[in-house]
């Protein structure tokens, strides 16, 4: 089983823990406490029958604990960026999120936009045309949701997943392609070494009164 830890960041009251706990549970908490530092919940799903153990880690937005949210970002396979699409500085803080993220990780990532509580489509203020524009140019994977709607949230953990298999086989296929072409390379090497010795051996040498000798071969090639 393959272990994938997805953070969920973004500014407070977004709904991360909502999302959360709507996939995992499949209830929304209309009284839940904002969290504090951290907090890791885990799920096993199946996509294409990979078995995969997801550890989600939901980060507090308050601005207070971004220097401890960077510890718990390392090592993160995939990222669920979060706004509410009625609070157009949520959105705007998209970015830092963004570079934060990906400061804290090295190795690929897979980052998913998600505009949050779209039930409150007479309250929106961030078209969805406006997330999906902004999405693109900074290569994501791009979701609506409510976290009153476990369909919308699954879909976003799903995709994800989906899209982080699909990144680990075209990586095992260049791995594989490098590693035939490095085969191909000491094979041709191997088959110039053989040539240059035979080719030595056939021209032979001359001992000190002119007749011609064999060269002696030996266990080591110097």
């Amino acid at each position: 089983m393959e272990n994938i830890k997805i953070i969920v960041v973004g500014e407070t009251e977004v709904g991360k823990t909502c999302i959360i706990n709507q996939y995992i549970n499949q209830n929304f908490d209309f009284n839940h406490l904002p969290t504090i530092a951290m907090d890791k919940s885990k799920k096993e799903i199946e996509i294409e029958k990979t078995n995969l153990n997801l550890e989600i880690w939901d980060t507090a937005g308050q601005e207070q604990y971004r220097a401890t949210n960077k510890i718990f970002m390392k090592g993160a396979k995939i990222a669920l960026l979060v706004y509410d699409i009625t609070n157009e500085e949520s959105f705007e803080q998209i970015n830092y999120w963004h570079e934060t993220v990906k400061d804290m990780n090295k190795e690929n990532i897979i980052f998913c936009l998600v505009g949050n509580k779209n039930d409150l489509y007479e309250k929106r203020v961030i078209s969805e045309e406006k997330g999906k524009k902004f999405a693109q140019e900074k290569k994501m994977l791009f979701f609506e949701s409510s976290a009153m709607d476990y369909e919308s949230i699954e879909t976003i953990f799903k995709g994800a997943c989906q899209e982080y298999l699909n990144l680990v086989k075209e990586e095992e296929k260049k791995m594989n392609s490098m590693k035939e072409e490095e085969r191909k390379k000491i094979e041709e090497e191997r088959k110039t070494e053989k040539n240059i010795i035979v080719g030595e051996d056939e021209v032979g040498g001359n001992d000190v009164g002119g007749n011609k000798v064999g060269r002696e071969k030996s266990g080591c090639v110097c």
